[in-house]
This record gives C-alpha cells, structure tokens and sequence, in this order.
C-alpha cells in the first residue's frame, strides 16, 4: 500500500483537507451541543426551550456550512482526499453518564 503523501501546503488538496477536519469538528460539536442543550442531567436549567433550540440551530448551521464547504473543495479537486490523519475529536470527558450510554 503507498504511504500518502502530504499535500502542498496552500493546495487545493490541502485546503480540502482542513476543510474536512473543520467539518469533523463543528460535527462533534453538534452532537455535543445537542446533549448539552437536551439533557436532564448536564443541560442549563435556566435556558427556555426557545433558547436551547437557537443554540441547537446555531451549531447545526456551522456544522452544515463547515460540510458545504468541504464538498466544494472536493468537488473542485476532483475527489475525496484519503489517508491524511483526519480523524474524530476525543470523546467528551464531561463525565455526564448519558452523553456515553446512547453510543
């Protein structure tokens, strides 16, 4: 198996690559805002439900706008950039025991 080589830095094919870490990022941050934001335990008491929804819809634009924009990089190069040690933040230490209990 060829070892992948590293893009050029300021190249499309590195900035599709940031593109796809900035996407995993705001992805986990979602899902974590969507815990944070629903949960009994861990979540704000003394945020309305409206608010909590305005942070839920505020982190999915980010994620959704983050995945836009790592799907036109790709579109724009021509495929989907492999092998570049892209890979999912650390799981959440909160220490909520339902933010693990679901996966």
């Amino acid at each position: 198996m060829a070892t992948p080589v590293a893009p050029k830095p300021g190249s499309l094919e590195e900035r599709a690559v940031a593109a796809h870490r900035a996407y995993l990022d705001a992805l986990v941050a979602w899902e974590r805002t969507l815990h944070r934001m629903n949960c009994a335990i861990c979540g704000p008491s003394d945020f309305s439900e409206n608010k909590r929804a305005e942070i839920c819809d505020a982190a999915e634009a980010e994620k959704e706008s983050r995945r836009i924009a790592f799907r036109d990089l790709c579109d724009e190069l021509g495929f989907v950039p492999a092998g570049h040690d892209i890979a999912l933040p650390a799981e959440d230490t909160s220490g909520c025991p339902s933010a693990t209990s679901s996966r």
